[in-house]
């Protein structure tokens, strides 16, 4: 929450038993000692909707007490449960070197929907929870020289890279998706889950993207699948349009990580101007459709530094919120886009679905 807001409680005595004192605390400090009703305090947020805790203590003139916790809403969980029509974005703010442009504040920020710009109605600049999901190939073209070793330890650097709100799940895919690791915040299950992967088999690269994003329905917080891949979906059990509208529609941002061609030099191989590697393109696909960002490697010793790279983006985004002007009808397609005074580029989704934002 942010703002201005009053704190009132509901205090029920016992009996004729008079209450000695409420005493109310804000992220442990204490905000008011109330020795009398109306048991009630006004209370300034701060500009950032950011989630806090609010307990109330309750001593009455025998000396009992009784005492209760409240979670006040941040920003998603706000956004995702209120019912308005308001549309949450996650946005990255980089400069002309693609660095993180930090400090931002939200007049720096215009949003349009459509080409109709919209009044941004929440903004924080802080790092925000988030529920990712690691889905490595480990189809049998992963078995050649150290591709697996070095997905699995840029795997591992990413966890390294998460905060203690965050969790993440594990999902490998070679003829079928498996989910290896639920979604959990205990890192060492998740290095467990990352500790013996055997390739083998054909690439269900698509079906592993709507599988993922099933895992990360219905979630409050930012969604993310990071998909490292050496090749393209073999399997064809979904397509690739259909695989980044299902995660359009769940609102979840896909980062792709592509390792293709030779073990040694140029990983994408030589290849002329007019030849396009399909699982090169169905990578960003999956990025550019979602609001996500695509790493195509020319060597296996920059995998940690791709994992790295995502979870420093992650981490570095802007959370802002709007209502539109003009509600989407349910099913209709709306496009967003976000200019920043101070960005040389601006990624984030690149619109929403009616009855879903």
């Amino acid at each position: 929450m942010s703002g201005t807001t009053t704190i009132r409680l509901e205090v029920n005595q016992v009996a004729d038993t008079a209450i000695a004192r409420v005493t109310i605390r804000v992220d442990g400090s204490v905000l008011a000692v109330l020795e009398e009703p109306p048991w009630e305090v006004e209370w300034n947020a701060g500009e950032e909707f950011n989630q806090h805790v609010v307990d109330a203590e309750v001593v009455d003139v025998t000396g009992r007490e009784d005492a209760d916790t409240v979670l006040t809403r941040d920003l998603e969980t706000a956004v995702f449960r209120a019912e308005v029509n308001a549309v949450l974005l996650y946005v990255s703010a980089l400069d002309g070197g693609g660095r993180y442009v930090p400090g931002l504040a939200a007049d720096d920020f215009e949003v349009y929907e459509n080409g109709k710009r919209q009044d941004i109605a929440s903004f924080s600049a802080e790092p925000r929870p988030m529920v990712v999901g690691l889905l490595l190939d480990t189809s049998g073209s992963m078995q050649e020289g150290a591709k697996l070793e070095r997905a699995r330890q840029g795997a591992l650097a990413f966890l390294d890279q998460i905060g203690g709100g965050d969790e993440a799940f594990v999902m490998t895919f070679d003829s079928f998706p498996m989910l290896q690791q639920d979604l959990t915040a205990n890192q060492a299950m998740l290095r467990e889950a990352l500790s013996d992967l055997v390739p083998g088999g054909a690439t269900s690269m698509n079906l592993a993207v709507v599988e993922g994003a099933d895992v990360l329905m219905d979630r409050p917080e930012r969604r993310a699948l990071i998909v490292l891949s050496d090749g393209y979906d073999t399997t064809q059990t979904v397509s690739v349009d259909q695989a980044v509208d299902y995660a359009r529609r769940l609102d979840v941002r896909v980062y792709t990580i592509g390792i293709f061609g030779a073990l040694s030099g140029d990983l994408r191989g030589r290849r002329t101007f007019d030849m396009i590697n399909p699982g090169e393109d169905s990578l960003r696909s999956f990025a550019d459709g979602t609001g996500g960002r695509s790493i195509i490697l020319d060597s296996l010793g920059e995998l940690l530094s791709a994992y790295e790279d995502i979870a420093n983006e992650l981490k570095s985004q802007y959370a802002l919120a709007y209502r539109p002007a003009n509600p989407a009808s349910a099913g209709e397609w709306r496009e967003i886009e976000v200019r920043a005074d101070g960005a040389d580029e601006v990624r984030t989704k690149p619109g929403y679905y009616g009855g879903q934002s």
